[in-house]
């Protein structure tokens, strides 16, 4: 299922332009991609996708990411700077942030940064995450059945004492 496709559709039901991601879950949500941490970092606009990440991770990235823009973080162009530059290439005005997620310190260096009014938008990725495809149910009963054998296994292999 395509998760930015989802993001998309509920950006106008949420009167934003584009979600940015910065969670570690979110962002794997949305890309399939596993960065740790804070590394990396997803905008998904109206018409759009752009993820953004640094040299570690890039060519991974580019194997993983699809069907959106790669931008690379460099010295002096960091993920505000490009995250700007998208705001002014496609006139955003208001983007949704993971208010749950970012830290106040976080939170006020895009606020300064970024030309356009920050909207707390938790909810919109906690909703979209709850409902599962029918192959992340697949995956889920995958990983319970792995779990149940290791069990199993294991409990061959343990006594008392």
């Amino acid at each position: 299922m395509d998760h930015f496709q989802q993001i998309r559709e509920k950006l106008t039901e949420q009167g934003l332009d584009a979600m940015m991601l910065t969670n570690e879950a979110n962002r794997l949500y949305a890309t399939g991609f596993h960065s740790t941490d804070t590394d990396g970092l997803a905008l998904v606009t109206r018409s759009n996708t752009y993820y953004f990440t640094d040299s570690r991770y890039t060519e991974a990235a580019e194997r993983v990411v699809c069907d959106a823009t790669l931008r690379e973080v460099k010295a002096g162009r960091g993920y505000t700077v490009l995250v700007e530059e998208v705001i002014q290439e496609e006139g955003l005005q208001k983007i949704g942030f993971e208010d749950a997620y970012m830290t106040v310190q976080d939170y006020e260096r895009y606020r300064k940064a970024l030309s356009c009014e920050l909207v707390p938008a938790t909810d919109l990725m906690l909703r979209l995450r709850m409902v599962k495809s029918e192959e992340e149910l697949e995956f889920m009963i995958g990983a319970q059945r792995i779990a149940e054998r290791a069990l199993e296994d294991i409990l061959k292999e343990i006594h008392p004492g």
